[in-house]
């Protein structure tokens, strides 16, 4: 994972099955490039809680954020919420 442009540290937790990828600012990688990776390591990619940069996407059907810089567009679980630095978090459900 770590050989992927634009991810800056990788934390992995077997035991409760969890990988935590931060990302370079102004990376380009997309959700959909780390979940080929994780899947053609021998793993599932679950829920992805994300913190990006981007806007909901207006009257999408279903609800829909797009990630700036990637136009990468996400469906959304949950509630989308904006922190003080004006990074959104959200979960994006596993495919």
């Amino acid at each position: 994972m770590q050989k992927v442009d634009g991810v800056q540290q990788v934390r992995v937790s077997l035991k409760e099955g969890l990988t935590v990828i931060d990302l370079k600012r102004d990376n380009r990688v997309t959700l959909a490039k780390l979940r080929e990776v994780i899947k053609n390591n021998g793993f599932v990619s679950r829920d992805a809680i994300i913190l990006a940069s981007g806007a909901e996407v207006p009257g999408a059907k279903p609800p829909t954020f797009e990630v700036a810089g990637t136009g990468e567009r996400l469906q959304l679980a949950g509630p989308v919420t904006k922190d003080q630095q004006g990074s959104w978090r959200f979960t994006s459900p596993a495919k």
